[in-house]
């Protein structure tokens, strides 16, 4: 069983310290502003949503996101979120802006004021950081407000200690004056430092150890591409025209698990209906279809073992490979092709140990079969290109589930040696957090907590973002600005954006980022 915090009363909630920010996010492609409260229960802490938007800009004529739609969309539709969100903004008790004086005989707006301004600086694409930057900074300056500068790879990493905080405080809308906590509070969220984090998304693939709030050290990433840009990629070669075509999203990873996994959970009780009335069934794969398949939970923590157990049933046809000459013949196909897990043949040499994460070479290898198959007798690719409709369905989804499996396989293992790396480090209860958009990959997460069971790690505890707290969005900007903000941090107005800045220089970021 997943437990969760118990929601607060409407009395409990009242007796809270509370600090609020409004935040923006405009790393990439998604504008996103959101209003965050926290505060502090028990010990526990505890937060509120009063709003959160986003808007993702229209890239699909380009099959990715193009640098000057995103800055278009970003200035058409910022400022109209902000003027939304301010609306959203709680009221004061007395009814008068500024409760430090309520006895002021000039009444003025009835919305509380954010307590500080949160922003995302970087990483990301200056320009687009710039727009969002240059918005916090006006606020901050006609609000008089602090102004804090989010690093948006630490924000990942932090959201489910949001999720956690949310959870603790869902309460009624209505407020009355913040009380004041005891000196000696003890704030707790989960998950507790240390903890690993696996922010795996279109633009970075990292292994990190996260110390505490502002020391994160990356362990492990990748030289080559990321592993959400891998999947995009493959994804436009794999899936057919017609869902290609037809489609206005970009997040072709999510579209290429919703084609190998996402049709069957919908299809499996219409295909045994007309089974019964024998009627023909649409071609799919054997190895895919269960009717006992369920789609897949909002977010969850919970052991790997506890996870395993719960979602298992989900892909029945899965085990964890005992060795390499295992992982070669269980990565075997029907179609005579095999995709292996990157820098995991004895010719990678020092690689196979390392924390070092590759997709270039398999996404090479996925887009080679396509585009030639393979030839049943020399089991080598053909030397004559295929067209697109000499490849079945059945063959396209066989193809995704296992582009998918091997770049899945290759997170977890690095994983497995990020834990074993921090051995040493003595911690009740060890976590890994999996962030960034491909963490809401269903599929990723049921290859970790396999893995981590298969290598003697049942208990290390998963936390899951649920799928709209995993792509870019402010909400997580507004938490870890408060985070950031009560740890004593603030940042000048005379902040610029950071098109590349190092998570282990959180608080020390090169000035030409």
């Amino acid at each position: 069983m997943i437990l969760r915090p118990r929601s607060l009363s409407r009395v409990q909630w009242r007796s809270c310290r509370r600090l609020m920010t409004l935040a923006i996010e405009t790393s990439c492609d998604d504008t996103s502003v959101a209003i965050v409260e926290k505060g502090v229960q028990q010990g526990q802490a505890v937060a509120r949503l009063h709003f959160h938007k986003k808007v993702t800009s229209d890239n699909s004529a380009f099959q990715g996101i193009h640098p000057l739609v995103s800055l278009q969309a970003h200035q058409e539709n910022l400022a109209d979120l902000v003027k939304e969100a301010i609306d959203h903004l709680p009221r004061n008790a007395r009814g008068y802006a500024n409760e430090q004086d309520p006895a002021s005989s000039v009444p003025v707006s009835t919305r509380r004021l954010p307590d500080l301004i949160s922003v995302t600086r970087g990483p990301g694409m200056r320009s687009n950081l710039c727009t969002g930057l240059d918005t916090a900074k006006g606020l901050a300056v006609a609000w008089q407000k602090p102004l804090i500068g989010v690093h948006h790879m630490q924000a990942h990493a932090l959201t489910p200690r949001l999720v956690s905080a949310l959870e603790a405080g869902s309460c009624p809308s209505d407020y009355t004056p913040p009380g004041e906590p005891a000196e000696d509070d003890i704030v707790s969220c989960s998950p507790n430092y240390p903890f690993l984090s696996v922010l795996a998304s279109g633009g970075h693939t990292l292994l990190i150890h996260s110390a505490s709030l502002a020391d994160h050290q990356v362990l492990g990433s990748t030289n080559d591409i990321a592993i959400g840009e891998y999947l995009d990629k493959v994804a436009r070669v794999i899936l057919p025209r017609e869902i290609l075509g037809t489609t206005k999203s970009t997040m072709y990873g999510s579209l290429l698990e919703d084609f190998a996994f996402g049709e069957t959970w919908q299809e499996d009780a219409r295909v045994q209906a007309q089974l019964a009335q024998g009627k023909s069934t649409p071609l799919q794969s054997s190895t895919l279809s269960t009717p006992e398949r369920t789609p897949p939970s909002d977010g969850d923590h919970a052991s790997a073992e506890t996870y395993y157990e719960m979602n298992r049933h989900r892909y029945r046809w899965y085990k964890v490979a005992t060795n390499h000459e295992d992982a070669m013949q269980r990565s075997a196909t029907k179609w005579g092709w095999g995709f292996d897990q990157p820098l995991s043949r004895s010719s990678g040499g020092k690689k196979i140990n390392s924390l070092e994460m590759s997709f270039s070479g398999l996404m090479t290898a996925a887009e080679r079969v396509v585009r030639y198959g393979i030839d049943p007798v020399t089991k080598k690719l053909n030397k004559t290109e295929r067209a697109a409709s000499d490849i079945s369905l059945e063959e396209r989804k066989d193809l995704a589930r296992e582009a998918m499996r091997a770049a899945f396989e290759h997170v977890a293992s690095r994983v497995v040696l990020g834990l074993l790396s921090l051995r040493d480090i003595s911690t009740a209860q060890p976590a890994v957090v999996m962030a960034g958009g491909v963490a809401a990959n269903s599929f990723l997460r049921q290859i970790l907590a396999s893995t981590l069971c298969f290598h003697g790690y049942p208990d290390v505890h998963l936390y899951f973002p649920p799928p709209k707290f995993c792509t870019d969005n402010a909400a997580m900007i507004a938490w870890t600005g408060l985070e950031m903000f009560e740890a004593g941090h603030t940042d000048p107005l005379s902040i610029r954006a950071i098109r590349k800045w190092p998570l282990d220089r959180l608080l020390d970021p090169p000035i030409d980022g």
